[in-house]
């Protein structure tokens, strides 16, 4: 029991540690670097973040601005993450049915590839740096190739750890994905659609 509990915690650690990491190449919009309205990977933003922290006021600012209406997508997909991530930090030790987990089987996946693909929409509008250096052509479709294959590792990593989940809880998580969508929620969508069709068809039934 004791060793399922060790092995459980490490698979927890590597999840955690793999969705952290994919979005470091995600290319995300800035102008305190060089005053000049560019795009840069996360990884390469991070190292100069942490000799001038104060660029992030400025680029926040930019970052509002500049990127609307796609910036306020990226503000409401990432409070979708961090309600989700909470909510798992807090229910982590059971199955989750209820808050976003109702509705999508991986809530948090899906607010991260959302707001990915805000920031890659407003980096598109930008004139990014090219990471590999000069000497091999860039072009803009690579940030785009970027997102997708993010958008694939996720998948991957949603897929590993339902394998982990169904082998925990059986028939039990069967069920849960019987009525909850993998990540859009589209069977919340047409069960919400019904009941309006369904009071839509009682509010016309002759009371006779």
């Amino acid at each position: 029991m004791r060793f399922d509990k060790i092995k459980s915690s490490i698979r927890e650690f590597f999840i955690t540690i793999g969705w952290l990491l994919i979005p470091i190449f995600q290319y995300i919009p800035c102008a305190s670097i060089w005053f000049g309205i560019m795009s840069l990977p996360l990884i390469g933003y991070l190292s100069i973040f942490l000799t001038n922290p104060t660029i992030v006021l400025y680029d926040l600012e930019f970052f509002w601005g500049y990127g609307y209406p796609w910036s306020f997508f990226a503000l409401v997909s990432g409070i979708l993450f961090v309600y989700s991530l909470g909510y798992q930090l807090v229910n982590h030790k059971k199955l989750i049915l209820k808050g976003p987990y109702k509705y999508s089987r991986h809530p948090q996946y899906l607010a991260i590839i959302l707001m990915t693909f805000s920031l890659t929409m407003i980096s598109l509008n930008t004139s990014p740096i090219n990471p590999f250096g000069s000497s091999i052509p860039y072009r803009k479709d690579f940030i785009v190739l970027i997102w997708i294959l993010e958008v694939f590792a996720y998948i991957l990593l949603a897929k590993l750890e339902e394998f982990w989940l169904n082998k925990r809880y059986g028939n039990h998580f069967s069920e849960y994905k019987k009525h909850t969508s993998f990540m859009v929620p589209f069977k919340s969508i047409q069960h919400a659609f019904k009941r309006v069709a369904d009071r839509e068809e009682d509010r016309y039934k002759p009371i006779f």
